[in-house]
């Protein structure tokens, strides 16, 4: 069965800043990107979160075909791993 990657998630809000996990990769150093701080580098509006989170899990499902029940169950672990800092204004 197919798996969904970190960097695939990541991508899809980094999107927002014209980005990739690798071009990140390759402007910071080592040091700051061992510190999950570097996604506030990286700020998120409170609706481009949200579009996020529907992208995610629809993609989720179309590459693992989980049930919308099981992307749910799992949710929680995911977004505490991928999703991006959402600045408040």
């Amino acid at each position: 069965m197919k798996q969904v990657s970190r960097e695939d998630l990541l991508n899809g809000w980094l999107k927002y800043h014209n980005t990739t996990v690798e071009e990140v990769i390759k402007t910071h150093p080592k040091e700051v990107l061992e510190n999950p701080d570097w996604f506030k580098l990286y700020p998120c509006t409170q609706q481009q979160h949200n579009e996020w989170v529907t992208w995610a899990k629809a993609y989720i499902k179309k590459v693992t075909h989980y049930s919308k029940s099981i992307i749910e169950r799992g949710w929680g672990v995911v977004y505490l791993d991928c999703a991006p800092y959402v600045k408040n204004d």
